[in-house]
């Protein structure tokens, strides 16, 4: 469905020009000749570029290892109207941009943003010349720098950096729809793990409405809330009365009797539209949509159940990266990955390790996929258990889960990956966070990947237990595939002796496998071959399919993907992650048929047990 209310500034080309390098000392030349009042200056240095994308691929992928600052420039042009009396609230949109973002506009610094991969704003109003061409001047900086998420670090996935998602112009009343926030609660007619013949949901609703006009006066309406189906639609309308105050939140439940719930099997979805009516004459002014499938997820035990019924993870893990364009994926080539992976009977995605781009999320919901999303809390040891970095986390955290809090695919939010998660020090810095998840979104699961599960000291603060495995590959390197897939066991016993007086909680295989060479075959089983990674995948998923203790598995990666400079990449062939059961340009290796055959043989033994 087109949105009237977004001004695309992306989709064309840009002026573009490389700032500092990671080394580089001093100023950026674009803040010591203010291109952000005169635009950046015409030269052979001045590139024209397409945005969205990364400046990796830039000049022919000259720079394809910059770490520093890029500078875009664009202009565009808003009507008179659209600034006298009420007129428009106008706001400046960036879906992704890594990684530190400035914006000017007309010469004036509009603010700031810190993080990769979520989306965030600002309110322009104030900066804008209406009924006149708008210079607006862009610095990113991708640079490996402390306090920075992920950074701070040197994470084993590349550092794309530039304006890589896309950017637009939101053009609202200044009365409007401020948030929005849908979860359901259902009711089901049978003990719990038995299904369901009848169910009765309660849709709960939660918006609010914001008055961004300069002299606030008395507010009178009401939003109209329609719920509908492929048959059938409900409107449901809750009266608005604002005085002086700027914003007012609302909570309304809606009853639905007969409802279609969601599930990977069926992702149904209803649209539901709220529109923000005008008391005096019965006139819109605002709308917003949204696709919402009603669903039951929740833990019970070590089994997870999806409506009712048991479900298990057969997942895997996925990156936003492709050779032909980095980061800078679009809604084709990930719809693409998608189908890919239903035909591998795959239904649950890790967005490795970090919020993915919208559209995986919004096909996600339409396609019917489980999906485990995470902030880039990466590799954190002792020293890294800091204040800043705590408040950077926090802050990803909080603009993940406000994107994607109203797509149904999302089961489970994770808030790192890989840190030592033993220590006191590292207890303390993620309790904090997983009490912000909760505190944010208490209708989901929460949980981390840990990086030493016989020692983790943060069992007891998840919902369920993550945990990756490298034996086989870079620990156990010359065990066989069967010997190294026992090592869920010893994880399972350290589990269960840390729990002895509490209540067990599913364990989920979160990372594993061997990296193959696509077209490597060998009679021996030999490593970096597809035949071994086929084995030990092999080995993993039926010890996996095996064990009733376990809820689920996602296998490390989808495809292959590039690797960073700063984290052994030339140690690697072809400068990159070779996990993938697919290679970069998404070929199958003969990997990919074992997960096909066993993931269906794994579903059948739920289903067939239910």
């Amino acid at each position: 469905m087109a949105d009237l209310k977004r001004i695309l500034l992306s989709n064309v080309f840009w002026k573009f020009r490389f700032g500092l390098s990671q080394d580089d000392d001093g100023e950026d030349l674009g803040i010591t000749e203010k291109w952000y009042e005169t635009g950046i200056p015409y030269d052979s240095r001045r590139l024209k570029v397409y945005v969205p994308s990364t400046w990796s691929y830039y000049q022919n992928r000259k720079n394809f290892y910059h770490f520093g600052t890029g500078w875009y420039e664009t202009s565009f042009f808003l009507p008179l109207k659209w600034g006298s009396g009420n007129g428009k609230k106008i706001t400046l949109v960036f879906n992704g941009s890594n990684y530190k973002t400035t914006v000017w506009l007309n010469g004036q610094k509009v603010g700031f943003h810190e993080g990769g991969y979520t989306k965030f704003w600002f309110e322009i109003n104030n900066f804008v010349n209406f009924g006149k061409e708008n210079l607006l001047i862009v610095q990113v900086d991708n640079r490996y720098v402390p306090n920075r998420i992920p950074w701070g670090k040197s994470p084993p996935w590349m550092n794309y950096g530039g304006i890589y998602r896309q950017v637009y112009l939101k053009q609202t009343s200044k009365i409007c729809i401020d948030d929005i926030k849908i979860t359901n609660k259902i009711e089901f007619d049978r003990p719990v793990g038995q299904g369901y013949q009848k169910c009765q949901v309660n849709l709960n609703i939660r918006f609010s409405i914001k008055d961004y006009r300069e002299y606030s006066k008395p507010f009178k309406g009401s939003v109209l809330v329609t719920v509908k189906d492929n048959f059938n639609q409900i409107t449901h309308e809750v009266p608005i009365r604002m005085g002086q105050k700027e914003i007012q939140f609302i909570n309304t439940t809606i009853p639905l009797q007969t409802p279609t719930l969601w599930s990977p099997e069926n992702p149904y979805l209803y649209d539901i539209t709220f529109q923000l009516i005008e008391e005096k004459n019965r006139m819109e002014i605002d709308r917003e949509n949204i696709r919402w499938g009603i669903r039951d997820f929740y833990v019970n035990e070590h089994n997870f159940y999806l409506n009712n019924s048991k479900i298990v993870l057969r997942g895997i893990n996925r990156f936003d990266d492709h050779p032909d364009v980095g980061s800078s994926l679009n809604p084709r080539l990930i719809y693409n990955d998608l189908n890919i992976l239903k035909d591998a009977n795959i239904n649950c995605i890790r967005t490795t390790y970090f919020p993915p781009h919208e559209s995986l999320l919004e096909l996600a919901d339409e396609m019917g996929f489980l999906v485990l999303e995470q902030i880039p809390v990466w590799g954190f040891s002792k020293d890294d258990y800091t204040k800043e970095y705590l408040t950077n986390a926090q802050k990803q955290l909080w603009e993940m889960i406000h994107r994607d809090k109203n797509h149904c695919s999302i089961i489970t939010w994770l808030v790192s990956s890989d840190c030592e998660t033993h220590t006191e020090e590292g207890r303390k810095f993620m309790q904090e966070l997983l009490s912000l998840s909760r505190e944010l979104d208490p209708f989901r699961t929460h949980s981390l990947v840990s990086k030493n599960p016989l020692e983790d000291k943060t069992f007891d603060l998840v919902d369920f237990i993550c945990t990756r495995t490298d034996s086989g590959w870079y620990s156990h390197y010359n065990t066989s595939p069967n010997e190294s897939a026992k090592f869920i066991d010893q994880v399972w016993e350290s589990i269960k002796q840390q729990h002895q007086e509490g209540k067990l909680k599913p364990l989920v295989l979160l990372e594993f496998g061997a990296e193959a060479i696509v077209g490597n075959k060998s009679f021996a089983n030999a490593h970096w071959s597809e035949n071994f990674q086929y084995d030990l995948l092999r080995a993993y998923i039926s010890e996996i399919i095996s064990k009733k203790y376990i809820a689920g598995a996602c296998i490390g990666h989808f495809q292959d993907f590039r690797l960073s400079p700063y984290n052994g990449f030339r140690d690697k062939p072809q400068e990159l992650n070779n996990k993938g059961i697919v290679d970069v340009h998404r070929q199958p290796k003969i990997s990919f048929y074992i997960v096909q055959r066993l993931y269906q043989k794994w579903a059948d033994t739920i289903k067939n047990n239910q």
